[in-house]
């Protein structure tokens, strides 16, 4: 009988404690870190991904933008003036005149829209409320 009573003791313990270790004694990380080799060329060229993807987002309003002001045709000309200007060029400029070479009337185009606007989506933006930017 002796014998029965520790045998039952001992089973009882084997489990209790089986039980107890399967179970956990505190909460997993609800954000746990994953250890990664990652280099500095890696945030680097990480980094460089989202801009790329930024410049692609600025490049479409740009696009949207130019395309419907002269539709990029650098010979553009608006004979409507306003304050005494035409506007001309890809960019649609006052004062722009369209013989000017393309590649300046991107840059001035450019210039003006980071000027005034500060990215070509919010200059995007400004022009499909107004009619004009």
């Amino acid at each position: 009988m002796k014998n029965k009573i520790v045998l039952l003791l001992v089973l009882g313990l084997t489990i209790i404690a089986s039980i107890r270790l399967a179970t956990p004694t505190h909460k997993a990380p609800t954000n746990p870190i994953i250890e990664v080799d990652w280099s500095v060329e890696d945030s680097k060229a990480y980094a460089q991904d989202m801009l790329s993807e930024w410049q692609y987002q600025e490049w479409l309003c740009l696009n949207k933008l130019w395309t419907k002001e002269s539709n990029w045709r650098p010979n553009a000309y608006n004979k409507v003036k306003v304050m005494g200007k035409n506007a001309g060029g890809i960019p649609q400029l006052l004062g722009l005149d369209p013989k000017t070479p393309p590649p300046l009337q991107i840059d001035r185009g450019l210039s003006y829209i980071y000027y005034r606007y500060n990215t070509p989506c919010k200059a995007w933006k400004f022009f499909t409320k107004n009619g004009y930017y």
